[in-house]
């Protein structure tokens, strides 16, 4: 997309099981579908790895393309300039780390943390990436209630990972999702509080945002100085119910096993109904000179290659974004 914003789209949409998305064909008809709609660069999502998930983990990617320019060349086989970001999840158990189950709030998994992180800020300085984009703490029904030092605990982690992509030319972003136990307002804030701006940005989801209760337009208005990069999709509800405590909340809440069973938690932008106010949100980024990527997603939320052409054609026919 051409304008004086970056736009990004995220490839993690068409990711829906490990056993679907595996086959380069496959990605590399997604890759084209979203070099047709007007995308030139990608958001990688990390997996638990292996042969089932060669795009998840910089040990397969490498295996499979051999080098970040490997990776770069397979990418513009499909028209697609490079990788913007990669979100990571060092909770997830992965195959090269031995499924191993680590845990942000408990600093005697931090040095493994620290280490596991530094593969993918690696490759990602390698292919051209700006932003880590991290999850920065497991699922919060997994573990008790926050206590008082739990902020400081996750924040000294992170800033040491943001020292070792500093270091790379690579940021680190935290990423809101509904699902963490950083999930207030001041819960969220008390936890950028505890980083060291320098090395450690927030990566701004609006519709996780939205459903954990907070406003995505008025939080980026009174933290702007924080945001380092925005993923941008919409959603039609809110956790009114504090459905994200629910044991197994990734499928019980995320796949409509609970409460309500809301089926389908993100949507394409411009979706009727959508409580996103997507235009206002991105007219205060460019209000704000807003600098980082800005990640389409489309996330879980429908047929991938449907849900990609609905949101190129709201940044077209809505806010005025000229294809590449």
């Amino acid at each position: 997309m051409k304008d004086t914003l970056r736009w990004s789209y995220a490839i993690n949409a068409w990711n829906l099981r490990m056993d679907v998305f595996v086959r380069h064909e496959e990605q590399q008809r997604a890759l084209k579908t979203l070099s047709v709609l007007g995308f030139d660069h990608v958001e990688l999502a990390s997996g638990m790895g292996g042969r089932w998930e060669n795009l998840g983990t910089p040990e397969i990617i490498l295996i499979n393309h051999g080098s970040a320019e490997g990776l770069l060349a397979f990418l513009r086989r499909a028209g697609i300039s490079g990788v913007s970001s990669w979100c990571w999840d060092p909770g997830q158990p992965a195959e090269e780390t031995g499924y191993a189950f680590l845990m942000t709030r408990n600093p005697a998994d931090h040095d493994a943390i620290v280490e596991a992180a530094k593969p993918f800020v690696d490759l990602l300085a390698a292919a051209g990436g700006d932003q880590l984009v991290v999850r920065p703490a497991g699922s919060a029904w997994m573990a008790p209630p926050l206590g008082d030092g739990d902020a400081g605990i996750v924040g000294s982690l992170w800033n040491r990972v943001g020292e070792v992509a500093a270091a790379a030319g690579v940021g680190v972003s935290l990423h809101y999702d509904c699902l963490q136990p950083f999930h207030t307002e001041e819960q969220l804030v008390s936890l950028l509080d505890a980083t060291d701006p320098a090395l450690v940005g927030l990566a701004l989801d609006t519709a996780e945002l939205t459903i954990g209760g907070i406003d995505p337009v008025a939080f980026y208005d009174a933290h702007h100085g924080r945001v380092a990069h925005v993923q941008l999709k919409d959603t039609r509800f809110q956790d009114a119910g504090q459905e994200y405590l629910t044991p197994g909340a990734e499928a019980t809440m995320l796949k409509g096993g609970a409460g309500r069973r809301i089926e389908r938690w993100f949507y394409e932008l411009g979706t009727e109904g959508g409580l996103v106010d997507v235009e206002a949100f991105v007219a205060s980024l460019r209000a704000h000179g807003y600098g980082g990527w800005v990640v389409v997603e489309g996330d879980k939320g429908g047929n991938a290659t449907e849900v990609a052409m609905l949101n190129s054609w709201f940044l077209q026919r809505r806010l005025g974004v000229e294809k590449v």
